[in-house]
């Protein structure tokens, strides 16, 4: 499975995802898109802050990233499919803000 696409370049995923939000929506005047973008990246900013004053382990982020993630690809994902791709997340050696970043990133363009 490849994670590249997953951790690398957040900001370039956000930057693609809004620019689908942006064709998608050019037709409605009423939402301000640059609004839009500057409030899901203070979103993102705020969560991953929150999320760092946790004190998680560094395991425990790339733990946390692999079950989100595994819960997009299957709905009731195993221990081992969990365990696999906490391995590989660490493995890749992103930092510690990195991960709360991608984890906030996660849950916040989740939502939208």
């Amino acid at each position: 499975m490849d994670l590249s696409n997953l951790v690398e370049e957040p900001e370039k995923r956000i930057k693609d995802w809004l620019n689908q939000i942006k064709n998608y929506r050019r037709e409605s005047p009423l939402i301000d898109i640059n609004k839009l973008t500057e409030g899901i990246e203070e979103q993102i900013k705020e969560e991953a802050y929150y999320l760092s004053l946790r004190n998680l382990t560094y395991e425990d982020l790339c733990w946390i990233l692999a079950e989100k993630k595994q819960k997009e690809i299957v709905s009731i994902p195993t221990f081992d499919q969990i365990r696999q791709m906490a391995a590989e997340i660490f493995n890749m050696g992103k930092s510690y803000e990195e991960l709360c970043w991608l984890n906030a990133e996660f849950d916040i363009l989740k939502k939208e």
